[in-house]
């Protein structure tokens, strides 16, 4: 079952971890101009944590390829770990 989102209801939603933690506020997307289809999303960090995970673009927000993303009531939840820390198995 393909799940539909519209980007105008992910814009401003909170991404945060499986801890609960807040990474940052979705604000943007990165399409594929020839397939229509949404590669990355851009999220605005809402501090100084840096997530190894993922590379950020020339304005310092995170580009989070969006089968990475889940969504959970109001915000979206993705799985990640803070630069230096081991991933828990």
């Amino acid at each position: 079952m393909t799940r539909k989102k519209f980007a105008s209801d992910m814009i401003k939603k909170a991404l945060v971890n499986n801890d609960g933690e807040t990474i940052g506020v979705i604000v943007n997307f990165v399409v594929d101009t020839v397939t229509g289809s949404i590669k990355s999303v851009l999220v605005k960090p809402s501090g100084p944590d840096r997530y190894s995970d993922f590379p950020m673009d020339k304005e310092g927000r995170y580009m989070i390829p969006l089968l990475r993303i889940k969504p959970f009531r109001d915000v979206y939840v993705t799985d990640v770990k803070k630069k230096g820390e081991v991933q828990k198995i």
